[in-house]
């Protein structure tokens, strides 16, 4: 069973190695990686170039979901999968997923716990989502962690590609619209890691609101909101960013 990964990048030189190597480096080899750059003008290109068995291209796209679009064109797997070029997935992950799709025919999307690391890699904390919940996921609960998430290439052949318009969310976005004919399941293992570092899109103070538009937006429209649907939101959203404020300053004392 391959797995194809698919990865967008854009001057990345700082973190992509990390990336790369966890990739690379996993026990499970039945793998294809593809790696979309958006012209970077740094050293990124020279270190993908540096993993032979690598399919890379370089060239002007319109931001991430485009990239993430043509690199699952041209994706060969059964398994599919994207990963940032900032965060990483643990060994053994690759055989976990394989081993879970083949124990389980009925499950077509899986996802994790997960750590968050800082930007020199150092551990942060764990991260343990709930088990798949339509509600709760449509209500911005939670999200599956999207650099832990697998799918079956049928999904991707059902639900289409990403939408090229969406920014911040075109994962939750995907989800969403799989979540009408597909199955999801949670393997119960820490899987991958997020980076928490200044340079990402998601994580920006000054992007947080479009973050949060682009979220309502997204689950309003694949879930036909109500007045009550949007207090959900609105009180599960708060409740997300005091209970990461409160976890921050733990983890800094």
């Amino acid at each position: 069973m391959k797995i194809s990964i698919v990865t967008p990048t854009y001057n990345s030189e700082k973190y992509i190695q990390k990336t790369l190597d966890s990739i690379h480096d996993q026990a499970y080899k039945n793998i294809e990686h593809i790696v979309f750059d958006g012209l970077s003008t740094d050293k990124t290109i020279e270190i993908v170039k540096s993993y032979p068995q690598i399919k890379w291209i370089s060239e002007r796209d319109n931001g991430q979901s485009d990239a993430l679009n043509k690199g699952f064109r041209i994706a060969t797997g059964e398994i599919l999968a994207w990963q940032n070029a900032d965060d990483i997935y643990y060994p053994e992950t690759f055989q976990l997923v394989v081993d879970y799709f083949n124990a389980h025919p009925e499950v077509d999307i899986v996802y994790s716990d997960y750590s968050v690391i800082d930007a020199s890699g150092k551990w942060i904390c764990n991260v343990y989502p709930p088990n798949w919940n339509l509600w709760l996921f449509s209500h911005a609960r939670f999200v599956p962690f999207q650099p832990t998430v697998f799918w079956r290439r049928k999904v991707y052949e059902a639900v289409g590609e990403l939408d090229e318009q969406l920014h911040y969310c075109m994962d939750v976005d995907f989800f969403a619209k799989a979540s009408k004919k597909f199955t999801f399941a949670k393997i119960p293992k820490i899987l991958g890691a997020f980076r928490v570092h200044e340079g990402s899109k998601t994580q920006q103070k000054k992007n947080a609101a479009s973050v949060e538009k682009e979220n309502k937006l997204v689950l309003s429209r694949s879930f036909n909101y109500k007045f009550i649907d949007y207090v959900f939101f609105f009180l599960f959203l708060k409740r997300r960013i005091v209970t990461t404020f409160i976890k921050m300053h733990i983890l800094r004392k």
